[in-house]
């Protein structure tokens, strides 16, 4: 059982309702693989720990930013792709944004509970700082309000904001948060599983698979 949230394009319901993702993807290929029946449960990000720990999901596979803090609670997969915050504003906005400092200056800063955009702007003296459920979430508001802010996934802003999306009216920014690397969680007993999907991930990295889901969901 893969635990998620909805979050293109890593997790997320297509125009018809399909479910699908570069993750999504990759788990049912890695399911072929080891010869198992992937099923998806939605979760709460900030509880994820929990989620795995009372075997309500067996694997956190969701764009999960490995960190020292999670590797305690989970045993990790090999990293398998890279990511970084970005600032997410209305596009007439994006020139206040240039430094991470600049983040402080804007009325209200969004992100998702548990997230690495919630820990990346914790770093920054002088942030009112708002949580939400999921970093989807976070564009509504931001559309709404050119006072407000979001600091999100770069793998998620690349396709949810600018031209031809539903927030084509947003933009993001890179003020340059630190690089971050994604990793698959699994319970800290389930050393035996990560070697298997670790070992997985690599033969479809081998095979092509892995570059063809890329190109389909990042271009």
């Amino acid at each position: 059982v893969v635990g998620y949230t909805i979050y293109p394009p890593m997790n997320y319901f297509d125009d018809d309702n399909a479910f699908v993702g570069f993750d999504t993807e990759l788990a049912l290929e890695v399911g072929k693989i080891l010869g198992k029946t992937i099923e998806f449960k939605e979760i709460n990000w900030d509880n994820k720990v929990f989620a795995l720990d009372s075997k309500e999901i067996d694997m956190v596979w969701n764009g999960m930013t490995i960190t020292d803090e999670l590797k305690t609670a989970m045993t990790i997969s090999d990293a398998y792709m890279e990511n970084k915050q970005v600032v997410v504003c209305q596009a007439g906005e994006a020139s206040k944004y240039v430094t991470a400092a600049d983040v402080a200056n804007a009325a209200e800063v969004l992100a998702e509970a548990g997230s690495a955009g919630e820990a990346a702007v914790k770093e920054i003296e002088g942030v009112k700082l708002s949580t939400v459920g999921a970093q989807k979430d976070t564009l509504l508001e931001v559309k709404t309000s050119a006072s407000k802010i979001a600091v999100i996934d770069l793998t998620m802003a690349q396709v949810v904001t600018g031209e031809g999306t539903s927030y084509s009216d947003l933009t993001y920014v890179d003020v340059g948060f630190e690089l971050e690397q994604f990793g698959i969680g699994f319970r800290k007993a389930d050393t035996e599983l990560c070697k298997k999907v670790n070992e997985a991930i690599a033969s479809l990295k081998a095979s092509g698979k892995f570059a063809e889901l890329q190109q389909k969901y990042f271009g």
